[in-house]
C-alpha cells in the first residue's frame, strides 16, 4: 500500500500521511497535519494547524481545514487543535476552522456529510453520523448530537446545543438550545414536533417515538410550569434512556430552550 501524492499537489515532508491516502491536484498540506488511511483529498484542499483527519473520508474540492479561528479573541501563536473522524464526506467549500484558546479543539465525529459551504466554527463538537445541508452555519462553541440534521441555509447561534437526532429546519435561525429528537423551524427556531423519521434513522422504535412524543406534550403542551413538567416526565418515563436524554439536555441548557410559540400546539394535539 502507498501514498497517492499528485505532483502538483504541495505536501509538507513532516505531515503524516497514512496508507492508501490520495492527495490530489493543487492541495496544500502543513506540518502539523495527520490523514488516516484511505482518506481521499480531491483537489485543492487546505489543511492546517494542527489537524487530524481519520480513515476513509472523502474531501471534495475547495475545502480548507484546520484554518485559524475567525474569533476577535484568538491570540497569535496560540497552539489549537481540529479532529476530524472517519468515513466522513466534505463537499466543496466547507470550512472547519481550529479552535480559539490554547489547547482547545474543534471536532467533528465519525459518518458525517458536510455539504457545499457548509460552516463549522472554533471549539464546535459535532458528533457522529450528523448531517449539514448546504451552507449550514455553526457559531463557536456549538455542540451538535449525533444523528442530527442541520438543514440548508440555516444557522446556530454560538453556545447552542442542537440534542440526538434532531432537526434544524431549512433558513432557520436558532438562538436556543433544540432538544434532542425535535424538529426546530423559523426565525427565531422554535421547536415544532418530534423527529419522527430521525429518530427511525438513529434506531428508535416506535414505542420510543410515542413516549417522546408524550413527554414532548408533557413539557410544553400542558399548563405546567417547566419544572413541574420535568417532574412528571421524570416520575413516568425517566426509567427510558432516550427520555433521561431529553431531560439531561434541559437541566444543561445555558442558552435557554427554542420553545414552541401557540402555533404549535395544533400540531401536537391533532386528533386528540
Amino acid at each position: 500500500m502507498a501514498v497517492h501524492v499528485d505532483k502538483l499537489a504541495v505536501v509538507d515532508p513532516q505531515a503524516n500521511l497514512g496508507n492508501d491516502c490520495i492527495i490530489g491536484p493543487f492541495c496544500r498540506i502543513g506540518p502539523h497535519a495527520v490523514i488516516g488511511e484511505g482518506t481521499h483529498l480531491q483537489s485543492h484542499v487546505v489543511v492546517d494547524g494542527h489537524t487530524s483527519i481519520g480513515s476513509d473520508c472523502n474531501i471534495f474540492p475547495f475545502v480548507t481545514l484546520g484554518v485559524q479561528s475567525q474569533d476577535q479573541k484568538h491570540q497569535e501563536g496560540s497552539m489549537t487543535f481540529t479532529k476530524i473522524g472517519d468515513r466522513n464526506t466534505i463537499r466543496e467549500y466547507v470550512s472547519i476552522h481550529s479552535a480559539t484558546e490554547e489547547g482547545g479543539v474543534t471536532a467533528v465525529g465519525n459518518d458525517c456529510a458536510l455539504l457545499a459551504h457548509a460552516h463549522v466554527a472554533h471549539n464546535c463538537n459535532v458528533g457522529n453520523h450528523v448531517i449539514m445541508s448546504h451552507a449550514a452555519t455553526l457559531g463557536g462553541h456549538v455542540v451538535i448530537g449525533d444523528y442530527a440534521n442541520i438543514a440548508g441555509l440555516s444557522a446556530v447561534h454560538q453556545f447552542c446545543h442542537v440534542g440526538t437526532a434532531a432537526m434544524v429546519g431549512g433558513l432557520a435561525r436558532a438562538t436556543q438550545d433544540v432538544l434532542p429528537f425535535t424538529i426546530a423551524e423559523g426565525f427565531h427556531a422554535r421547536m415544532r414536533v418530534v423527529n419522527k423519521v430521525g429518530m427511525e434513522r438513529a434506531g428508535y422504535n416506535d414505542e420510543a417515538v410515542r413516549e417522546v412524543r408524550l413527554a414532548f406534550r408533557t413539557l410544553f403542551m400542558r399548563d405546567l410550569r417547566l419544572e413541574e413538567a420535568v417532574a412528571e416526565v421524570t416520575e413516568k418515563l425517566g426509567h427510558r434512556e432516550y427520555i433521561r436524554t431529553l431531560l439531561d439536555a434541559i437541566a444543561s441548557s445555558q442558552r435557554g430552550l427554542a420553545r414552541p410559540d401557540s402555533a404549535t400546539l395544533e400540531l401536537n394535539t391533532d386528533g386528540e
